[in-house]
């Protein structure tokens, strides 16, 4: 307990003075209409020193006690307002802080020295004028994270059961803290000591506003890895792979057009008064974006009886591919499934079920769900009241063709729904509208 003994205020954790983030900029204009451009950067996170590093501090005992509280029977009251609920137990803090903590307890523990989670970043880019508002850019775009937290979760559990074992020795003999402690339940470690990468191409398109027009397209083919914090305390090359949000291509489009109708434009340029506030003051702005599908890992369902921790992947021993109509992510017709009721060592088309102890060969997010495409437009209307007044009416339409997006199939190669898409990425067509006085 932080304060108490020879454990100081910080619990123990010690600072870190070594955290230099520099920055460094290059330019060089290799023509009067060319410029190449290169970048890094160092940034660093505040790790576990917001709200995770105080729910560390106290939501654990004796700070905090999970008291639960039950009715005698189903039409009785836990307890009445006038005496309240009984009062929780909270353990006596000892002199030297140190105590020994129950059964059926779980501890979130901190590393003595907390590194900060550290992004390296860089970029080359080069910048080509074609016309004097049309432009062409395309760069090699990274970052690389130090001292990162194992995926989306910044805990994982260090008293995680190893799969070595299995079939011989109990689940918890197998966890490393029971050999020595005899400690059994979970201990959440909030320890940021993963790394991740991503790596890119960038390429951009940009026209700068003129003759009532502009327009911007940009694409990305990009991969990112990391690592989940599923097993990672005992061996964390098992779940490392691509990230859970990596798309790998994306592409959008973005556009705005003022429409040639009104005083001073192309068409009706000398009206004036009723007619003009009619045809003029009309605007169009369409943005569409096609990206790749999220990835997933496929499972299958015996994973169950053949490992009790760690990740439930299959072997995978040939190609998925599908042909021929679709009807599903995978096709039984391409034989993708593993056979129904199989024994371990079982093949069937690419997927394999391994042997009892031992994890699949499938990696991590080594799948892909289905791409993904929207398009938006909004058309807007300027009224002039007066030299400093006017009033707008825009009217938006979200997924404007109201395209279908579906989600990430079942993962699960042998069950009866393997590869079944039952659900949406993405919402139907919406329109909103709104009127807006701007003085």
């Amino acid at each position: 307990m932080a304060g108490y003994g020879d454990i100081n205020l910080q619990g123990n954790v010690k600072n870190s003075f070594h955290n230099f983030a520099p920055r460094l900029g290059i330019a060089y204009q290799v023509t009067p209409k060319t410029v190449v451009r290169l970048g890094y950067g160092r940034s660093f996170d505040i790790g576990v020193f917001g709200s995770v590093f105080g729910h560390s501090v106290t939501q654990n005992l004796p700070v905090l006690a999970n008291q639960q509280l039950h009715a005698p029977s189903n039409t009785g009251s836990v307890f009445d307002l006038a005496t309240g609920p009984p009062p929780a137990n909270f353990i006596a803090v000892p002199a030297s802080g140190k105590f020994l903590l129950p059964d059926q307890v779980g501890v979130s523990v901190l590393p003595s020295r907390m590194r900060l989670p550290t992004l390296d970043a860089w970029n080359v880019t080069v910048q080509h004028q074609i016309t004097p508002t049309l432009s062409l850019e395309a760069g090699y775009v990274a970052n690389k994270g130090t001292h990162v937290f194992a995926g989306n979760n910044p805990r994982y559990d260090v008293n995680q059961p190893s799969i070595v074992g299995f079939g011989t020795l109990s689940r918890d003999e197998r966890k490393p803290f029971f050999k020595k402690f005899g400690w059994t339940q979970e201990i959440a470690y909030l320890g940021n000591d993963a790394s991740d990468n991503y790596n890119s191409l960038q390429v951009k398109v940009e026209k700068r506003f003129s003759k009532a027009y502009q327009l911007l397209a940009h694409y990305t083919w990009s991969r990112a890895l990391n690592h989940n914090d599923d097993y990672y305390a005992i061996d964390p090359k098992v779940n490392y792979g691509v990230a859970d949000q990596d798309r790998k291509h994306v592409f959008v489009l973005a556009n705005m057009l003022d429409l040639p109708f009104g005083k001073g434009k192309s068409f009706f340029s000398k009206t004036g008064g009723l007619t003009n506030r009619i045809v003029g003051g009309w605007s169009l702005n369409a943005t569409a974006f096609r990206m790749s599908g999220l990835p997933f890992s496929p499972s299958y369902a015996f994973c169950g009886a053949d490992i009790d921790t760690g990740p439930c992947r299959p072997n995978l021993v040939g190609r998925v591919h599908i042909t021929g109509k679709r009807t599903g992510y995978f096709t039984t017709t391409n034989d993708v499934f593993l056979e129904p009721n199989g024994t371990p060592g079982d093949t069937i088309g690419p997927w394999q079920r391994p042997a009892a102890g031992t994890f699949g060969s499938a990696g991590r997010n080594s799948l892909r769900g289905p791409g993904l495409f929207q398009s938006d437009l909004s058309v807007v209307k300027s009224i002039s009241l007066k030299e400093t007044a006017s009033v707008q009416f825009r009217a938006d339409i979200f997924n404007v063709f109201n395209v279908v997006n579906l989600a990430n199939p079942l993962d699960c190669v042998d069950c009866i729904a393997a590869g079944r898409i039952i659900g949406t990425a993405s919402g139907q067509r919406q329109m909103m509208f709104s009127l807006r006085l701007q003085f």
